[in-house]
């Protein structure tokens, strides 16, 4: 192993064990396994191959691991992964997969912005996904039918073969789509079609084990599922054109990647949406909003003869076209360049917050550069919002898009969602040293209550610039995203405040509520009250089994059901008329499911004032 100084940054340079992977032609199973084990064998520090599960037919589902600390699990680093070969013909995704892999590993000894994005990430790459189904395409040569087999290789009851396992996850499974969106692409009941979607959703083993390993990382960034062919990049939703919560951010990346893949060989992927149901995109969008993109690469639909047997000369080009695309979005999720703060002190870091079970680490919801002028508010007044927007960098950066939204917090606390309405937006250039800009803009103040009847709101804040792309709506898991609290009316002392909740995650939960008394001011209380006696029957038998299996003590939520929990708040004896205090309510709701119980949730900070 050799040094060296790659832009101020001490480097070990690998020393090859072997040759780089022949990208002259297309590889069999056993070609990449080979390419799987060069790639640990050349860079035994920074990557490592493991088996993620095993399909039908008993063979493992290899992935590729590239991180500087490869061994050992990192929770606090971002992850993304990378998969490909979920269709059996689609060879050119595994050669993409593969030529994306070694080249990162190659640069990360060469180029420092990819050495420090690998640093700050967890990167896992599953190069052919359906590797039963791949191997068929192989098994009697690259010109007999076999070559056009889509599914995996699952014995259905009806003696037919195959599942699309891209059909098979289980965000909308089975979904029927609506009059006019209907087409081949959506998943059906028939064993013999090409996109059958199995018995359940999950049914497949492959789907299984992506499945698995995705909700494993406690801190997703971005997910891709790598296809061919159409020349494509594709954001959720795919089962409806209906709207997409934070569909400007998914967007806005998605344009991002267009232009950063054309650059490379002047091919300009399009955003053409065909609708299917059942898929890989969408379920990593809804369960975990991390940015979610399904990338469709050469040839372009016109193709003649179709465009899966492609000649093997397209393997190279595709790759260094499509390694730029993922450069950029590892990019987005490992550096911090325009950013806002989530509360004071904050200094960037991903995520802000976590829910430590007895509470949330820091008030996420309280950013200190969202502030209004006046700083009490009116209903129905405009007053002036102030955005400070930060820059992590010592250069001026250009081209900064900042958008201000307002949200009932009793429907979402995602910026953008469907429900956010629009306060307005700015394209600015942040000056170089670290320093801070605040922009401004008028703000009409909601009028009347919220849907619980609160007078309460919640501005945020979304931040991208082509460097440095939003890849979430959740202000905690992103510096790109803050929020801060409003309310129009203070709470009188005394009265009770109600906290609304609403299980969102599909599964039955446990709430927990609590009141930070830490902020409380001297000889000031506040107390979560019971919750009435839910009806009898109100739980399945599952959800009551789940609870006593995970010892959950906190309210019980069937998917969809919404609760409100009282808090009073109690000033002093010899409080004064005007005496006031702010008072945190902290909430989240946590799957009742095995394993990583990942949390869900958000936090109020409530006036409370004396009127007596």
């Amino acid at each position: 192993m050799r040094i060296a100084i790659v832009s101020g940054l001490f480097v070990a340079l690998a020393t090859p064990a072997a040759a780089q992977i022949d990208f002259t032609h297309f590889k069999d199973s056993a070609g990449v396994a080979n390419a799987l084990a060069n790639l640990q064998a050349r860079f035994p520090g920074i990557a490592r191959v493991q088996s993620i599960g095993q399909s039908v037919d008993g063979r493992a589902i290899q992935m590729v691991k590239i991180s500087d600390n490869v061994a050992t699990s990192e929770p606090s680093e971002g992850a993304i992964v990378l998969i490909a070969g979920q269709h059996s013909r689609e060879w050119l995704s595994v050669e993409t997969a593969l030529y994306v892999a070694e080249k990162i590993l190659e640069r990360y000894f060469i180029d420092a912005v990819v050495h420090a994005d690998v640093d700050r990430l967890e990167i896992y790459i599953v190069p052919v996904v359906n590797v039963d189904g791949f191997d068929y395409t192989w098994l009697n040569g690259v010109n007999d039918n076999q070559n056009e087999w889509r599914k995996n290789r699952q014995h259905n009851p009806g003696g037919t073969f195959g599942v699309d396992i891209n059909r098979n996850w289980g965000y909308k499974w089975g979904f029927t789509p609506s009059p006019g969106d209907d087409n081949l692409s959506y998943g059906n009941s028939t064993e013999s079609s090409p996109v059958f979607y199995g018995g359940m959703a999950f049914s497949e083993p492959e789907t299984r084990a992506v499945r698995d390993l995705i909700d494993g990382l406690p801190n997703l960034k971005a997910f891709e599922d790598i296809h061919t062919y159409s020349e494509l990049i594709l954001s959720p939703w795919r089962y409806t054109s209906g709207p997409t919560p934070g569909s400007q951010s998914l967007e806005a990346l998605a344009n991002r990647q267009v232009n950063v893949t054309a650059a490379v060989h002047g091919h300009t992927y399009t955003r053409i949406l065909y609708r299917s149901s059942g898929g890989s995109t969408d379920y990593v969008w809804n369960e975990h909003r991390a940015a979610a993109l399904t990338t469709e690469l050469r040839p372009p639909f016109s193709a003649p003869d179709g465009g899966f047997a492609l000649p093997a000369s397209e393997i190279i080009p595709t790759g260094q076209e499509h390694l730029a695309a993922v450069l950029a979005l590892m990019h987005d999720a490992a550096a911090r360049h325009a950013w806002i703060r989530d509360y004071t002190g904050d200094t960037g870091a991903e995520p802000s917050a976590t829910w430590t079970g007895s509470g949330w680490s820091r008030a996420f919801w309280e950013s200190p550069d969202i502030w209004t002028t006046p700083a009490e508010l009116v209903e129905g007044s405009t007053v002036t919002l102030n955005v400070r927007v930060q820059n992590a960098d010592w250069t001026p950066l250009g081209g900064v898009v900042v958008e201000a939204y307002y949200n009932d917090p009793r429907i979402t606390l995602e910026f953008p969602d469907l429900t956010s309405v629009l306060i307005g937006t700015r394209t600015i250039n942040l000056p170089p040293g670290f320093g801070a800009t605040t922009i401004t803009m008028p703000w009409t103040v909601p009028s009347g209550a919220n849907s619980m009847g609160e007078h309460h709101w919640c501005v945020g804040v979304v931040i991208r610039q082509a460097r440095d792309m939003a890849l979430t709506t959740k202000p905690e898991r992103s510096s790109n995203v803050g929020m801060k609290n409003f309310q129009t009316k203070a709470v009188v002392a005394g009265q009770i405040v109600y906290t609304a909740a609403s299980n969102v995650l599909g599964v039955a939960a446990e709430l927990v509520v609590l009141v930070d008394s830490t902020t409380l001011p001297r000889g000031w209380r506040a107390e979560v009250l019971a919750v009435a006696p839910r009806p009898a029957g109100k739980y399945s038998a599952s959800t009551l089994h789940k609870a006593r299996l995970l010892d959950a003590h906190g309210i019980l939520l069937e998917p969809g059901e919404t609760v409100m929990v009282p808090v009073r708040v109690t000033p002093p004896r010899g409080a004064r008329r005007g005496d006031a205090a702010s008072v945190r309510v902290q909430a989240a709701l946590l799957p009742l499911v095995a394993g990583e119980r990942t949390p869900f949730g958000n936090g109020f900070t409530y006036r409370v004032v004396v009127e007596r």
